[in-house]
């Protein structure tokens, strides 16, 4: 491979020409560049858009001093080309990404609405039969307040008393006649 091949290779696919401009004495780079791609002249070089079309835009680029060599106009568009492959790559990765999230989102909807689907089915149908079963059983006797005086009696409770408890008779101080 040739020297002059090998220092062009990296922005081969962009490179229109090489011109020289003779009245300042240095070399100009044509390069085409896609729609959307960015880039900007500097202190060293000046980026000039000679024709823009629906396919992407034809740049001049130029040194604007005398000491910039075509090296480094060469270097400049490869520049250009690796920050605007970078953008590229970081907006596909960003659009993937965006896609998987939009995916697992959908899913994750789908699924909710299929959990809320079958609580709507069965929760309601089990909550119902189970409202028409205890309608159905007959109803228990409850009794509200105290109880009654013979219940303790039937279940061998000692009767409370309230109050003074009754005095019993003592048979050696009682003078009752009988």
């Amino acid at each position: 491979m040739n020297t002059i091949e090998s220092i062009l290779k990296p922005i081969t696919g962009y490179l229109i020409s090489i011109s020289r401009d003779t009245a300042n004495g240095w070399y100009t780079l044509e390069v085409g560049l896609p729609v959307g791609w960015v880039f900007d002249d500097n202190e060293e070089v000046q980026c000039e858009v000679l024709k823009e079309t629906d396919n992407g835009n034809l740049i001049n680029i130029a040194p604007k001093k005398q000491e910039i060599t075509i090296d480094d106009l060469v270097k400049f568009v490869g520049i250009i080309i690796d920050t605007n492959e970078t953008i590229a790559r970081k907006e596909k990765e960003f659009t993937q990404k965006m896609e998987d999230m939009r995916e697992r989102l959908e899913e994750e909807a789908k699924k909710y609405y299929e959990e809320l689907d079958e609580i709507k089915e069965t929760k309601f149908q089990t909550a119902s039969e189970e409202f028409v079963e205890e309608l159905q059983k007959p109803p228990k006797k409850e009794t509200r307040g105290r109880p009654k005086a013979n219940s303790a009696a039937k279940t061998g409770a000692k009767k409370e008393t309230r109050g003074r408890p009754k005095a019993t008779p003592n048979p050696t101080t009682d003078t009752t006649v009988k």
